[in-house]
């Protein structure tokens, strides 16, 4: 177990890996093996295995409540915590948070849940008590000596600065205490600080300052591109020699920038499934354990009833028995006619995306909570250019082939609670809840890039297949899906006027 916090904290997270692994094979102690398994998941994380990652902490989750040892225990509820906050999961972040706190565990336990609370309640938009935790929360860690804690808890400070337009605060706070950071040696944390000042230096305009610390989150050691401070600063280079007029490095930096934030969406997605994924294996583990502990249970109560009663009553048992049978067959075939009446009602036949009922139903209620939480929401509408054409020309095969590759290619792109719907023959819209304005506009530019690109010679023909996007938000439109989808449209056809092939923003 040493071995493999040694090889772990040195960096040779493969070797930490295959020692923790083997301390889960060889029937160790139930403490060592659990804290092995909680060692195991960060290691797997930094390698991205995510699957085994999730995996694991189904297992944690299961076992920490047998677990008595303290330090096990705080390994435990903080790994759990962690890994809930990657797949954007804030209430049981917050959940596992509170009962570190409530235990009573280490004060550098308390302080990273207290971080790891933070990043929830500011990532899940909870403003008022984000505010309200905010300077205890840093208080606690500081007069505790938790300086690395502390200091993460001061990025989460410094964002809602820049949120709220703050940008002087934000750049003195934060140059305040960056030297504290650089000591720490912690390469995302530095990152952290740099993005926060590069982009309060770029919207007070101090441009040197922008571009020197938006350099230095590029070169930090923090991980590769996968992380968001460094798309966050390649957005900001980009931005910088736009201005300067310096086209062909900002395109340079623009296709870093838009390859950045692909990988980073595609990581998400990658944890989001990884998560769903072991979740739903060991639920099926699970029914499946307990219904062979009812399946024994109801061979017990028939050998003791076969031996106290006669023939009779064996007949009898057999007759209940085919009785019970038969309506469970009737329930079972009840239940599937059930899910595929539901299936046809609900989605597309041809793309299995939600049609347009479902569509407007899910993303109703998805605006309501949004509209609720005070969180941005935006939507893009997109439809196949000269589509009438390909189907006249090449055969509808073709053309429901084209549809098809559409869905597939945009789908690549969305996150795992994005509102992918087919609301016409050729017409598709997408509800981005949580997303600002900038980012539905560069998702959208990401799509139609992505379908000009498609390969159509796959469908046995070889054609033209581009698509024209508009886009809108909650903050131009308001939280109503008719009037979204309406504006969204105006913008579409704007963007056709235009010469097809492109994305158009709603004005207003």
């Amino acid at each position: 177990m040493l071995r493999a916090y040694e090889a772990a904290y040195s960096g040779d997270t493969a070797k930490s890996i295959e020692l923790t692994l083997q301390l889960n094979n060889t029937g160790v102690d139930q403490t060592i093996a659990f804290r092995a398994k909680a060692l195991a998941i960060n290691s797997l994380v930094v390698n991205r295995r995510y699957l085994e990652a999730f995996t694991y902490l189904e297992q944690i989750i299961n076992q920490v409540s047998k677990i008595e040892q303290p330090l096990a225990r705080e390994q435990g509820l903080l790994v759990t915590a962690m890994m809930y906050r990657y797949v954007e999961r804030y209430e049981q972040t917050i959940e596992y948070t509170e009962q570190i706190e409530g235990e009573k565990l280490r004060e550098t336990a308390i302080c990273a849940a207290k971080q790891l609370r933070l990043d929830a309640l500011s990532s899940a938009g909870m403003t008022e008590r984000f505010l309200q935790e905010l300077d205890s929360g840093l208080d606690y860690c500081e007069r505790r000596g938790e300086i690395l804690w502390a200091n993460l808890i001061r990025t989460y400070k410094g964002k809602y600065l820049l949120k709220t337009g703050e940008w002087q605060k934000a750049k003195d706070f934060m140059s305040q205490y960056r030297e504290q950071a650089v000591s720490s040696l912690y390469p995302r944390l530095i990152a952290e600080f740099d993005i926060i000042l590069a982009e309060a230096n770029y919207a007070l305009g101090h441009l040197n300052e922008a571009r020197d610390y938006a350099s230095r989150v590029i070169a930090s050691r923090a991980g590769d591109n996968v992380i968001f401070p460094k798309v966050t600063a390649l957005k900001i280079l980009f931005q910088l020699e736009k201005d300067n007029a310096n086209y062909q490095q900002a395109l340079d930096y623009h296709e870093q920038y838009t390859a950045a934030f692909t990988a980073y969406m595609d990581d998400k997605s990658a944890q989001q499934m990884a998560y769903h994924t072991a979740h739903s294996e060991i639920l099926a583990q699970n029914q499946k354990i307990a219904l062979l502990d009812k399946d024994n249970q109801l061979l017990q109560l028939a050998q003791e009833k076969l031996k106290h009663q006669a023939t009779s009553n064996q007949l009898l048992i057999v007759a209940l028995a085919m009785l019970v049978l038969g309506l469970a067959l009737m329930a079972y075939r009840s239940l599937q006619a059930r899910q595929r009446f539901k299936a046809l009602a609900e989605y597309d036949d041809l793309t299995a995306i939600s049609n347009r009922y479902h569509f407007s139903v899910s993303a109703k209620d998805a605006l309501n909570l949004c509209q609720k939480g005070q969180l941005p929401a935006a939507l893009i509408v997109f439809d196949l250019d000269h589509f009438k054409q390909i189907n006249d020309q090449y055969g509808h095969a073709a053309g429901d082939w084209a549809l098809r590759q559409t869905v597939d290619t945009c789908r690549n792109f969305m996150r795992n609670n994005d509102v992918f719907g087919r609301i016409g023959g050729e017409e598709f819209a997408i509800l981005l809840p949580g997303c600002q304005s900038d980012k539905a506009h560069l998702l959208a530019d990401i799509c139609r890039d992505a379908i000009k690109n498609i390969d159509t010679a796959a469908s046995g023909y070889e054609f033209k297949l581009t698509a024209s996007f508009g886009v809108t938000s909650a903050e131009l439109s308001g939280y109503h899906l008719t009037k979204l989808i309406e504006d969204a449209d105006t913008a579409m056809y704007q963007a056709k006027q235009q010469g097809r092939n492109k994305v158009q923003f709603f004005q207003g």
